[in-house]
């Protein structure tokens, strides 16, 4: 399914759309050297495209490429009414390292913050890996602010601490 907003297109990842996931997410060794302590895989992808968070369901689960011009630059999951019915929350957000720097992360977030407002939400939670200092920057450059810090119970073995951060819309 592909949604088209206003510069942005966005498009369901399906399984045959798995390996241009993963050519973004080899774009970006920083983040997986954070957060796994590796590089990303096939079984990155899957593990992204199937997770969802305790008290939600799948139906409410978004994990889709962000093209612009017809072209991939970004990966975006995201859960809608989570943790609250009027709540986005994005799992993920990434936009290809061949395009970063470019403004093409905050334009995507601001435009995608508009359509959700249209939408009915008011708020957007998300949460950064504590140590991923480069993307709490960005965060907090565009609006979001820190709620609370927590350990992740997703991946207890990672023993991820999160900065878990919002934004009202």
């Amino acid at each position: 399914m592909v949604s088209i907003m206003n510069k942005f297109i966005l498009e369901t990842v399906t399984e045959e759309l798995f390996e241009r996931v993963l050519k973004i997410y080899n774009t970006n060794q920083e983040y997986f050297q954070i957060s796994m302590n590796g590089k990303p895989s096939m079984e990155s992808v899957i593990e992204d495209k199937n997770g969802i968070p305790p008290g939600s369901n799948v139906e409410n689960k978004n994990y889709k490429l962000i093209k612009l011009n017809g072209v991939d630059i970004g990966v975006i999951d995201y859960i809608v009414n989570y943790p609250n019915e009027d709540t986005i929350y994005i799992g993920l957000f990434m936009i290809d390292g061949n395009f970063h720097r470019n403004g093409y992360g905050r334009e995507f977030i601001e435009e995608f913050i508009t359509n959700i407002k249209n939408q009915g939400f008011n708020k957007i939670r998300l949460g950064v890996l504590k140590e991923n200092i480069k993307a709490f920057e960005f965060w907090t450059r565009i609006g979001f602010k820190v709620m609370k810090e927590v350990t992740s119970t997703i991946h207890p073995e990672r023993n991820w601490k999160i900065k878990v951060m919002e934004r009202r819309i």
